[in-house]
């Protein structure tokens, strides 16, 4: 029996069961046998790309998660000269996915479901001879070709720019979506001119120098200068015969979107503030002042983890606003939370205690008609782990869930120091309220309640919170 051949192959795919399923067929194979390498992310594909130059077949996710498609990364290879053979594989068939993808340089197109050993290799065999073919009848093109087949046939927006932002080359999609009718309007434009904000594009420029790609939502401007939402995948173009490197961006215009979901959220918010300050009056526990307080502190704390590693890539202005509307749902699960025990003067018994810490899971018994179609809603989610999860602590020693450190979201990390603030400066039943000092030294020896990095932004900022605490002081 003759030996099987081995294929150096890289696997873009965000699924492990996909990948151990490809690693299995790609053993089984009578005369091929895949080696493969597994990433999730652009970024980390073309690390592997540019020190790997080995490899030959690259097998493609077209949903490799929520927001990048297959097709934006392989367009992205395709322009920076990687010319190995590409197989596309999916969930479920779509014949114009299907297109898009041959168009954009890919070999095959195959249906998760439906792979087996025998089509996986016959897919393998074809792409590795068409590939070989090619080669050799167009040695010297075949670069140029492939990346024209990545821009120029792109359903997606898609823009090649110098690295002082001057264009070099936009392709028809591109213009349609900024309302341009040919290229030669855009002749001498720089992608600045294109951008709401243009001091933007040098702040990408740098990230880019460091990180090689960048995934984002910026906003655009159209020839009528209205503006346009748009999805943006940036990376490095690096030729042999260039100088310096270009920058291919691709864009998808999701003004719709964007604007559907602003109207809806807008929807959510009122509904969802509301159902908080109902909750406060049925339950008798704190006033309207403390849930506007607590989004008060949750947008100071959100605003300034931005600007510092490692939220500043994660934190923007949608979060910071998603997540203050989020905060003053926290405690709506103590609406079913009875009066005798949220009103007690004295300490809590355990089996009051018990109770109490319910409040969290009832919190999301009571929103989920809302949060059962929360699907890739940023506020929805948000709500979510602010209700659930805002008692965890980062030692480990919170309820409900007993979450640790990183186990326990960011909105929730951020929404519990600003409540713990809230109620020691707060009257309650059972006590005073405390002085802002006081509060400050009982959150210093509680320490290990709160994220390291909150509690550090808190300490050094902790006049905001008390010029916040004094001017919504209820009477």
């Amino acid at each position: 029996m003759a030996e099987k051949k081995t294929i150096k192959t890289l696997v873009i795919d965000d699924d492990p069961f996909s990948v151990a399923v490809l690693k299995h067929l790609g053993e089984e194979m009578p005369s091929i046998q895949l080696d493969v390498h597994h990433v999730v992310t652009l970024e980390e594909s073309l690390y592997i790309l540019s020190q790997n130059q080995n490899i030959e077949l690259i097998i493609l996710d077209y949903r490799v998660h929520s927001k990048i498609t297959g097709l934006e990364i392989l367009q992205h290879i395709r322009a920076k000269g990687i010319n190995v053979p590409v197989i596309i594989v999916t969930g479920s068939g779509n014949e114009d996915v299907a297109v898009a993808m041959m168009k954009a340089g890919a070999s095959d197109y195959l249906v998760k479901g439906n792979i087996s050993v025998e089509i996986l290799e016959k897919s393998i065999l074809d792409a590795m001879e068409y590939y070989e073919r090619i080669g050799k009848a167009l040695p010297l093109e075949k670069e140029s070709i492939l990346r024209d087949m990545a821009i120029k046939n792109a359903l997606n927006g898609v823009c090649v720019i110098e690295l002082n932002g001057s264009i070099s080359y936009m392709n028809p999609s591109f213009l349609n979506i900024l309302g341009y009718d040919a290229e030669v309007e855009t002749a001498g434009k720089n992608i600045k001119d294109l951008l709401s904000t243009p001091e933007k594009f040098d702040e990408l420029l740098a990230i880019l120098k460091t990180k090689k790609s960048w995934f984002g939502e910026l906003m655009g401007l159209r020839k009528d200068k209205t503006g346009v939402y748009l999805q943006v995948l940036l990376s490095f173009i690096e030729y042999k015969n260039m100088n310096t490197p270009q920058i291919m961006g691709s864009f998808i215009d999701i003004t719709r979107i964007r604007d559907a979901e602003k109207k809806r959220e807008s929807l959510y918010q009122g509904i969802m503030e509301v159902f908080a300050l109902r909750a406060e009056e049925v339950g008798n526990v704190e006033t309207a002042c403390h849930i506007h307080r607590i989004a008060a502190y949750t947008r100071i704390i959100s605003e300034g983890l931005s600007k510092i590693e490692p939220f500043k890539d994660y934190i923007d202005e949608k979060y910071i606003t998603d997540v203050s509307y989020a905060s003053m749902l926290h405690d709506v699960g103590k609406w079913r939370t009875p009066n005798e025990i949220l009103l007690k003067p004295g300490e809590l018994t355990e089996a009051e205690w018990q109770i109490m810490r319910q409040h969290p899971r009832w919190g999301i018994e009571m929103l989920m008609p809302l949060l059962k179609d929360k699907g890739s809603n940023q506020y929805l989610r948000l709500v979510e782990s602010v209700v659930l999860s805002h008692h965890e602590r980062w030692d480990g020693k919170g309820y409900p869930d007993g979450l640790k450190g990183e186990e326990i979201p960011l909105s929730a990390r951020i929404v519990a120091l600003a409540d713990n603030y809230d109620a020691l400066v707060s009257e309650r039943a059972y006590r005073k309220a405390l002085t802002h000092e006081a509060a400050v030294e009982i959150i210093k020896k509680d320490s290990a309640k709160f994220d390291p990095r909150i509690l550090n932004f808190f300490l050094e900022h902790q006049s905001e919170f008390k010029k916040i605490k004094e001017e919504n002081f209820e009477v």
